[in-house]
């Protein structure tokens, strides 16, 4: 639900765009982040963002692809400024929904954690890397798209994904040498 060109994005049309596009964006923030607060707030400038740039998207590309390359900007932005920021650790606050629903708390626990490794070592990639390996495989947007988000061509999309795999694979691996997996 985009606006005309020119026209005035109404309230409903950007609640609308926030919810189907926030959780996304968080998945996002989360694995180039490593750090839910910083998502959080990354999804929030982000949308901001949006919101005040709605009206001049031209509509040149799929609303996603701009919303996503507006927010590969926040979270580049984000990670220059936390560098040497601490990254969270599962509390058991989130796990609530899984209580409540009476799943097993050991292997939703678990889930959780392998997640936030995953998240951990993507953020220890550079921002180019994290940005490819999540909007390809976790977001499940082509080349094509993911080189407009990142303002680069389709062949550096390749190799950010083929160094961001190599990349991770040395980072686990070495957690898996020190027990940390």
């Amino acid at each position: 639900m985009t606006p005309a060109r020119g026209e005035r994005p109404t309230e409903s049309c950007f609640r609308s765009i926030a919810s189907e596009f926030a959780p996304r964006l968080y998945r996002q923030a989360f694995h180039s982040l490593g750090d839910s607060q910083l998502a959080a707030e990354a999804v929030q400038e982000t949308l901001v963002r949006v919101h005040g740039g709605l009206q001049a998207f031209r509509g040149e590309c799929a609303l996603g692809t701009w919303i996503y390359r507006i927010a590969v900007n926040v979270i580049a932005n984000y990670r220059r400024r936390t560098r040497n920021h601490s990254i969270a650790f599962v509390a058991m606050g989130d796990l609530q929904h899984v209580i409540d629903q009476g799943e097993d708390i050991e292997e939703a626990f678990d889930r959780k954690l392998e997640s936030e490794r995953l998240a951990r070592c993507i953020a220890r990639l550079s921002h180019r890397e994290s940005a490819a390996i999540t909007l390809f495989y976790m977001e499940g947007y082509g080349y094509k798209e993911i080189a407009y988000m990142l303002g680069t061509s389709v062949d550096a999309v390749g190799l950010l994904l083929h160094r961001g795999r190599e990349h991770l694979h040395v980072l686990l691996s070495g957690m898996r040498e020190r027990g940390e997996l």
